[in-house]
């Protein structure tokens, strides 16, 4: 059985800049977006690169709360070599230091 993590988190700011926010913590991560609907808050998308290196996927789904608050599920699934669980942390970490503090 696969294993995989889920967190979730709300945050104060409109679905579009959290949006923009995952998109740009996507990018600084250097991810592969492999599937998305932005109208309805989907990207699919890989991290880990190279030959024997850990691939992860993460599968994000970003909802609007009402006009000032969206929230955010993601899930971290291993691609290749086992992924990486250090990525699950330090996407959210870098989606808080864009949109800020949840």
């Amino acid at each position: 059985m696969a294993v995989t993590l889920t967190r979730h988190r709300t945050y104060q700011v409109p679905f579009h800049i959290l949006l923009g926010g995952c998109l740009a913590a996507l990018g600084r991560m250097r991810a592969q977006v492999e599937q998305q609907d932005l109208e309805r808050g989907v990207i699919v998308a890989t991290v880990g690169a190279g030959l024997l290196a850990p691939v992860s996927e993460l599968a994000l789904t970003i909802a609007r709360l009402d006009e000032g608050r969206a929230s955010l599920s993601v899930i971290w699934r291993a691609r290749k070599l086992g992924g990486d669980r250090v990525i699950l942390p330090v996407f959210l970490e870098s989606v808080d230091s864009l949109v800020g503090k949840r």
